[in-house]
């Protein structure tokens, strides 16, 4: 029975284990995220159930959303991108994440839009080779710019991330040095796989990322103090700004 399993099918069945949630339930659009506040969030805004697996999900059929907490990390990133890509009804995916800041003008709060980001993990070169940048498609990439940049009040910096399996690399001078060399303005866990299986697979991805902290700073990693902070300060205006820009991007005829 097994030999005869084919990758679609196992990703469809994958998806319904990990996320609790029917196939048919799966909206369109989707929007990714590391922390279940944004699942909670996303369920009371609209009155919508929270199905449970491994990850988390909700869905609202009505806008076409499914919202999916696949957890941390560059493994999980590529598990999700790649089982997404069997869906064939699926039109964009956007990445909602948090990232520390690096560049000295962020501060907490602010929003990155990242143009690429280096490799640093390794998941994604079982997807495309390693010479092969990790980056957004572009015109999911040009709407996020767009959306953000009209909001009043929201710091935004665009430029090159950082994606690592690397958990303490806060103390790797070494490491640090190199972050600082290449110029990289802000480090993740995530976006970088998520680009490079979508480019592999031919599924339109974007990110819009929130600093949630300032690592390199005294005083500056994330501890759970700052984390509730983070939430409960910019959780709300970050997931507005994800759905938002899926409105957007279900008005473009994505190339």
């Amino acid at each position: 029975m097994q030999q005869h399993l084919r990758p679609d099918t196992y990703a469809r069945h994958t998806l319904e284990r990990y996320t609790g949630s029917d196939i048919t339930e799966f909206g369109e659009y989707i929007l990714l995220v590391n922390f279940p506040r944004y699942i909670e969030d996303f369920a009371h805004k609209f009155n919508v159930p929270i199905r449970r697996g491994h990850w988390s999900a909700s869905h609202n059929s009505e806008i076409g959303v499914s919202i999916i907490n696949f957890g941390v990390g560059s493994p999980s990133a590529g598990i999700i991108t790649h089982c997404l890509s069997y869906l064939e009804h699926i039109k964009a995916v956007l990445m909602i994440g948090m990232c520390g800041g690096i560049d000295d003008s962020l501060e907490i709060g602010d929003i990155v839009l990242p143009t690429a980001s280096v490799r640093d993990e390794g998941t994604s070169r079982h997807y495309i080779p390693i010479d092969v940048p990790a980056m957004p498609h572009t015109r999911i990439s040009r709407i996020c710019n767009e959306v953000v940049r009209a909001e009043k009040g929201i710091r935004v910096k665009s430029g090159l991330m950082m994606t690592t399996d690397y958990r303490m690399w806060e103390f790797d001078d070494e490491f640090i040095a190199y972050i600082h060399r290449h110029r990289i303005i802000a480090i993740d866990m995530e976006i970088a796989t998520i680009f490079a299986v979508a480019y592999a697979l031919n599924l339109p991805a974007g990110a819009i990322m929130l600093v949630s902290d300032m690592p390199l700073r005294a005083g500056g990693i994330k501890n759970k103090e700052l984390m509730k902070e983070v939430f409960d300060k910019y959780t709300e205006l970050h997931l507005q700004l994800g759905l938002k820009t899926i409105e957007h991007i279900k008005l473009s005829k994505l190339d």
